[in-house]
């Protein structure tokens, strides 16, 4: 019976037990229908409402693309303002350099380019200022891409006059540094001449003047497959192999899909003419040899 607040039990009327008792059937008849399961949320449309999920973070903003390493350029001590017509003797690393002369040529240069990125190689472009003045974004893309660019001259001219050489190197190396962002390291001479303005004004200027010590034989009207074999034909490691890639040398552009992937397969490397030399020097120092130790000449 139901106490007072003094602890008295008082008597209930029967109507009280009968409303109390009716009460108590209904609690516990709602109580049966909800007990011993999942219950759900209600909702005023009456539909189930969705289930839940937990809270999204934001997405990082994409990362930025990882750049290029950019190309050293640099050439060691010992070939700066030396001519370079030879490869050193008994050098053992599978290194070739691929040279290109008198370009960049809007036409035929991107596809070298796209080849050389194919077969992951690296090569050295001498370019003609006369040729480069109009193509900067080449001449970006050639160092972008971890090629070196060198300095041919600024016309494909035999000889000069001290003046003009001066007038035709400086021009040239400033047309490669505007677009690049550095300073050119080698230089090839127009026709190999090395007794000109041109070679003396660049060795005094401490550049390393290349040569070559395989030729394609890609200025004569030989097509492609004769370019090839003239370059796959028993290459020793450090060579440094003479190309074009000027108007008009289609058929290199031909044959460097067969070169890049025959002598890859052998095992060749392709490198920049600065990463061959650093490679000597490195061999030389290794081995103790000096720098009039090699071997070869011009093709």
């Amino acid at each position: 019976m139901p106490r007072d607040d003094f602890g008295v039990t008082r008597a209930r009327p029967a109507w009280f037990r009968l409303v109390w008792t009716t009460f108590g059937l209904a609690a516990a008849s709602l109580s049966l229908l909800g007990c011993g399961r999942p219950g759900k949320p209600t909702t005023t449309s009456g539909a189930e409402a969705p289930a839940f999920r937990p809270p999204v973070a934001a997405e990082a903003p994409p990362a930025a693309p990882v750049a290029a390493p950019r190309a050293d350029w640099s050439v060691p001590q010992q070939f700066r303002g030396q001519i370079i017509g030879k490869r050193v003797r008994f050098f053992p690393r599978k290194l070739l350099a691929l040279t290109f002369d008198d370009g960049p040529d809007p036409q035929l240069t991107p596809q070298i380019l796209d080849l050389l990125a194919q077969h992951r190689a690296r090569a050295t472009f001498f370019v003609l200022g006369e040729a480069a003045e109009g193509q900067v974004d080449l001449l970006h893309r050639m160092a972008a891409e971890g090629h070196a660019v060198g300095v041919h001259a600024f016309t494909h001219v035999a000889r000069v006059t001290p003046e003009q050489a001066a007038t035709s190197l400086d021009r040239t190396a400033t047309i490669v540094e505007k677009a690049t962002g550095r300073r050119p390291t080698v230089f090839r001479p127009p026709y190999g001449i090395t007794d000109g303005n041109l070679t003396r004004l660049a060795r005094r200027r401490g550049y390393a003047v290349i040569l070559w010590t395989i030729s394609s034989a890609d200025t004569r009207p030989i097509g492609a497959p004769v370019i090839a074999r003239n370059v796959i034909h028993t290459p020793n490691p450090g060579d440094i192999v003479l190309m074009h890639d000027g108007s008009g040398h289609r058929a290199t552009v031909e044959a460097l899909p067969q070169i890049l992937g025959d002598l890859g397969r052998s095992g060749f490397a392709f490198v920049t003419v600065p990463e061959l030399l650093r490679a000597w020097q490195e061999w030389q120092a290794a081995s103790a040899q000096s720098p009039a130790d090699q071997e070869g000449g011009r093709g």
